[in-house]
């Protein structure tokens, strides 16, 4: 999601939203065992070449935090299986970017976020880093 990429450059804002949207890489979708509601996203359909991290975070903005409920609890899975760095993958950079958009209301309701299928990269990774990275600091 390199704002300079020359795939992203070539497709407006809105051609971004739209590809996010059909993809449907961010989903509202089922409940967990405590009955909080579930925002999946599935990173095989992350089209990392080819959108923002200014296209992510408007779309997360405009059409997924307002069907959130702002006083409910939510839980997040993300889906890691068929992720490749060179086609879908964003970046550690970017996905902190993108956390860091998180309204606090949303990111105070946020419970539990479920990573499914990690490769042995992203557990080393998410094992010594993740907190540091996912945390006020």
């Amino acid at each position: 999601m390199n704002m300079n990429s020359p795939f992203s450059s070539s497709l407006s804002l809105e051609h971004q939203l739209n590809l996010i949207d059909k993809l449907q890489l961010f989903k509202i979708q089922g409940r967990d065992k405590h009955g909080h509601n579930i925002l999946r996203v599935i990173g095989k359909f992350f089209p990392a070449r080819l959108v923002s991290s200014e296209a992510v975070n408007k779309y997360l903005e405009d059409r997924v935090f307002p069907n959130l409920d702002d006083e409910k609890p939510f839980s997040m899975v993300y889906i890691h299986t068929d992720v490749n760095r060179s086609e879908n993958f964003p970046g550690i950079s970017t996905l902190r970017s993108i956390y860091e958009a998180i309204p606090a209301q949303v990111k105070d309701n946020l419970e539990a976020v479920y990573f499914v299928h990690p490769g042995i990269q992203s557990r080393l990774f998410l094992a010594t880093f993740g907190r540091f990275l996912f945390s006020g600091g």
